[in-house]
């Protein structure tokens, strides 16, 4: 008996290690519901990694800064060295002096330009600004097609949500005007109306949850998931406030602006080509006929300066100088367009915010009302009041209009808000 029940002990505690284990697994790889509810601020962040807007405006910045040193290199002496033999026997000596034998380093400076390196200097730096700015304008443009993705998934599962429960609240009416048209309380054509009513209530929730997978494949999309369209996402419990800054901080703007002073400095590089250049070589080494020689006895050192000055190339500084006008007349025009298109985006984003505001303080007034009087006509009618089955319809029709309304005007403040934050140049 002693050795059944050691056994039946030991069978008692592998079942439970083994249910303990298998309840582990399950805990273990079950997906967490906070791990697969999406939140605004990681869509934000998975948008920013994956957007290729932003890699290319990356890579330009990038392109920039590598212009900014390119133009900076002839401000630093350049350093070469050389080998050369050189022997034609099918020449007259007196001609070649029956040969060359070189090995030299040497160092060329240009000392003075009229400040034509400096031009060009400035003009890329002011280039790499813009090219700077350009990672910010792109970055903000992705998170205001983000947010906006975002918020319309939000409002599509909002209204998916309240439509469903008006299609159970619907379904409850049928069978409470069934049954009283079987007591004879209520006639065929009032279960007809209500059996419309739940019908239309089922296709309007058929097309909000066919929006709400288009507007889930949308901001999957934008962050990398082309394959779901189920997203569960966190709400956002307060309405965001009015943006406030200066559109002078649109990094469009800026670098607009910025695009204005370079093309100011490549007219002044164009313009200095007419003076003169005064440029400074030092030569150290080898130089003679034969390499012994030259090797053993003619070590020494040559410098060299020279004086350019352009007398007639045919127009062609004339022509480079009013390119170079012509780019800056061009980017300041393109500054003045970007600022007005800005100004304008933001007295409608501004509106749009003021206007939802507005009906949203209106709904919030009109809802009570609205649910108010539904309950009235409801109570009425099922109390054997003067009121018809069309009357309690409409009135609960309305309601639910003015439900689905406020996730419009919650969608349409949040989109202003964004829209705003992206013209002031507010990347979150």
């Amino acid at each position: 008996m002693a050795g059944l029940h050691a056994i039946r002990m030991k069978m008692l505690r592998t079942l439970g290690l083994g249910a303990f284990g298998y309840a582990l697994i399950a805990i273990v790889s079950a997906p967490s519901a906070a791990a697969a509810t999406l939140t605004l601020a990681e869509a934000i962040n998975r948008a920013l990694a994956l957007a290729p807007t932003v890699a290319a405006a990356a890579a330009n910045s990038d392109f920039s800064q590598a212009r900014v040193r390119e133009m900076y290199a002839p401000f630093l002496p350049s350093v070469s060295a050389g080998i050369e033999y050189y022997q034609a026997p099918g020449y007259a000596q007196v001609i070649t002096n029956r040969g060359l034998s070189s090995m030299l380093l040497t160092a060329d400076y240009t000392a003075f330009d009229f400040g034509r390196r400096l031009a060009r200097l400035r003009a890329a730096r002011y280039a790499n600004e813009a090219a700077v700015l350009g990672v910010q304008a792109a970055r903000a443009q992705i998170v205001f097609d983000t947010k906006t993705a975002y918020y319309g998934l939000l409002r599509a599962h909002r209204a998916a949500a309240e439509l469903q429960a008006s299609l159970d609240r619907l379904n409850r009416y049928v069978s409470i005007i069934e049954n009283l048209q079987r007591t004879g309380r209520a006639i065929m054509n009032d279960v007809l109306k209500i059996r419309t009513a739940r019908d239309s209530a089922e296709l309007a929730l058929a097309a909000a949850e066919g929006r709400q997978r288009r507007a889930a494949v949308m901001l999957g999309s934008l962050i990398g998931d082309f394959d779901r369209s189920d997203f569960e996402i966190a709400n956002v419990p307060e309405l965001s406030p009015e943006p406030t800054g200066r559109l002078e901080s649109n990094p469009a703007l800026r670098a607009a602006t910025r695009a204005v002073a370079a093309a100011a400095e490549q007219v002044k590089a164009a313009e200095a080509a007419r003076y003169p250049t005064f440029t400074l070589a030092l030569t150290s080494g080898f130089l003679g006929v034969d390499p012994p020689s030259t090797i053993n006895h003619n070590l020494g050192a040559s410098y060299d300066g020279v004086v350019s000055v352009p007398v007639f190339q045919g127009g062609l500084i004339s022509a480079r100088v009013d390119e170079a006008k012509a780019r800056q007349a061009r980017a300041v025009a393109q500054r003045r367009e970007a600022e007005y298109l800005l100004k304008s985006r933001l007295n409608d984003a501004r509106f749009s915010y003021e206007q939802a505001r507005k009906q949203l303080s209106i709904l919030d007034r009109a809802q009570p009302t609205a649910d108010g009087s539904f309950a009235l006509a409801w109570t009425r009618f099922l109390g054997g009041g003067n009121v018809t089955l069309l009357e309690v319809l409409s009135d609960y029709q309305q309601a639910e209009r003015l439900r689905l309304a406020r996730f419009d005007q919650d969608y349409a403040l949040e989109q202003a808000a964004a829209e705003m934050a992206l013209l002031y140049g507010m990347e979150k």
